[in-house]
């Protein structure tokens, strides 16, 4: 019996990874954006278990955008991609696609910036390369996507947003510590960066679902700004 490319299992992710017929990127993408939200799932909710300190007025809504996060990065990473003619290519689809694109570089600044503020060095060398020619370049792969429309551009970016994750981070707070305590650095610096990254590249993808994205994705963005000012210019939550 033969392996369905285009039918209907066409969405299973080890069908897809098995099928020597598809291009190598091609059967890591779905696989890919599985690993992504499942990793997502456990530094955010760890996340979110260690904010409880900063009291309900900060936890309450915390909880509610990792659950609307880890909702929306599922329901992107298992659904099955929209045939390409039935996808839309009209001014206002390329205008949000570009948004989109334009999130992933805007969600790991916003990260950076929650971490180390305007300062160009980081809270270790791998932070500073991150903030100086990691971000720059996931900018430049995006851009380069956008315009050429590669196939190769969802498993290129994802892979490229994995690496921010890896632990690195040593600013002692109730994000990193529990990590810090364990490992000696935290993966928690990135990761609402890598939740934008994630929640865009799947979305664009599947071809769909870009207003849900776009809207949980400005939050996020929004929420990390907020972050920073209030963090560095009057110390709170600390």
């Amino acid at each position: 019996m033969s392996i369905l490319t285009f039918g209907p299992n066409r969405n299973c992710a080890i069908v897809n990874l098995l099928d020597l017929r598809l291009p190598i990127y091609l059967r890591a993408q779905k696989p890919l954006m599985i690993a992504a939200w499942l990793i997502a799932a456990i530094l955010l909710l760890r996340f979110a278990v260690d904010f409880m300190v900063a009291g309900p007025i900060l936890a309450v809504p915390f909880w509610g955008l990792v659950a609307l996060s880890l909702v929306l990065m599922g329901v992107n990473a298992f659904s099955s991609p929209r045939a390409r003619e039935r996808v839309k290519d009209n001014a206002s689809d390329r205008r949000m696609r570009a948004v989109l694109l334009l999130f992933i570089p805007l969600g790991f600044l916003a990260s950076s910036l929650d971490c180390t503020g305007l300062s160009l060095q980081g809270c270790s060398p791998f932070c500073t390369l991150i903030k100086l020619v990691w971000i720059p370049l996931l900018a430049i792969a995006c851009l380069v996507w956008y315009v050429t429309a590669d196939r190769r551009g969802p498993a290129v970016l994802s892979i490229m947003s994995f690496v921010p994750l890896f632990p690195h981070c040593i600013c002692y707070n109730l994000a990193n510590a529990w990590w810090i305590d364990r490992i000696g650095a935290s993966p928690e610096c990135y990761i609402w960066g890598f939740v934008v990254s994630t929640l865009a590249v799947s979305s664009l993808a599947a071809g769909q679902r870009y207003l849900p994205t776009l809207f949980v994705g400005a939050l996020i963005i929004t929420g990390s700004l907020g972050f920073f000012v209030a963090h560095h210019y009057f110390s709170f939550p600390w």
